[in-house]
C-alpha cells in the first residue's frame, strides 16, 4: 500500500522549512556563529508531519476530511520539536532564547506564516506568550515518531509505507491538541491581537519584527 501523499509534496514541504530555516539565518535571526544549522534533519521532519498528520487524522478526523490550517501548524511544529533541525553550537554556554529556542523559533516561525499572523512581541504581555509558546513547542516532542526516530538512527527506513498505520500515542495527544487550540485561537483574534499580513508578501516577511529588538 502506498504511502497517502506523494514524494512531491513531501519534498515541497522540505524546501518550504529549508527556505524559512535558511531566511532565519541570512536575516541574522538565528547566527551560525551560535548556532547549528543541521539541514539534513529538516526532510526528515517533513516526513515526521504527513506520518504523524495521518496518526491524527485516524485518530480524530473522518475519511476525506483535509487537515486544517492550525491542525498543520501544530502537527509541524511537533515533528521539528522532535527532529530539532537547529542546536546552540556550545551547549555549555547558551547565551539568550534565540540558542536555546532556535528549533522552537523555526518551528513558531513556520506556524505564524501559514496562519498570516504578524506578531511583535512589543509588550511585556506579548513577550511572554511568545515564550511561553516557545516552552509548549519544546515540551511536544513525539512519542508516536519514535519509532521513525530509532529506524532512522538503526538505518531501518526503506518506505514511509511502513508508517502508514501508525497510532497516536496517549502521551502526544495533550500537547498537540493544547498546540492545535492555541492556534485556533490566535488565528481567530488575529485582527484583534496581531493584525494580518497578507500571504503574498516575501516569505515570512511578517515574521521579522518578531526579531526586529533582537540583542
Amino acid at each position: 500500500m502506498a504511502f497517502y501523499t506523494s514524494p512531491e509534496i513531501i519534498a515541497a514541504r522540505a524546501k518550504l522549512l529549508d527556505d524559512i530555516a535558511q531566511e532565519l539565518i541570512a536575516k541574522g535571526i538565528l547566527q551560525t556563529d551560535r548556532i547549528v544549522y543541521r539541514g539534513g534533519r529538516v526532510p526528515l521532519a517533513a516526513n515526521a508531519y504527513f506520518i504523524l498528520n495521518l496518526a491524527y487524522k485516524a485518530l480524530r478526523l473522518p475519511g476525506g476530511h483535509n487537515t486544517e490550517i492550525p491542525k498543520i501548524a501544530a502537527l509541524q511544529c511537533v515533528a521539528i520539536a522532535t527532529f530539532q533541525p537547529f542546536r546552540p553550537l556550545h551547549k555549555t554556554n547558551v547565551r539568550d532564547v534565540y540558542e536555546y529556542r532556535s528549533s522552537e523559533i523555526f518551528a513558531l516561525t513556520y506556524a505564524f506564516g501559514i496562519l498570516e499572523i504578524d506578531f511583535k512581541p512589543n509588550t511585556p504581555e506579548k513577550k511572554d506568550l511568545w515564550l511561553r509558546l516557545l516552552d509548549i513547542i519544546a515540551a511536544a516532542s513525539s512519542e508516536t515518531l519514535q519509532a521513525y526516530v530509532t529506524d532512522i538512527e538503526y538505518k531501518l527506513v526503506t518506505s514511509l509505507e511502513d508508517y502508514n498505520h501508525r497510532v497516536l500515542l496517549e502521551a502526544d495527544k495533550l500537547p498537540i491538541n493544547s498546540l492545535i487550540s492555541i492556534f485556533e485561537l490566535l488565528s481567530k483574534k488575529r485582527n484583534r491581537i496581531f493584525g494580518i499580513i497578507p500571504w503574498h508578501t516575501s516569505a515570512w516577511n511578517g515574521c521579522k519584527n518578531l526579531f526586529k529588538s533582537k540583542k
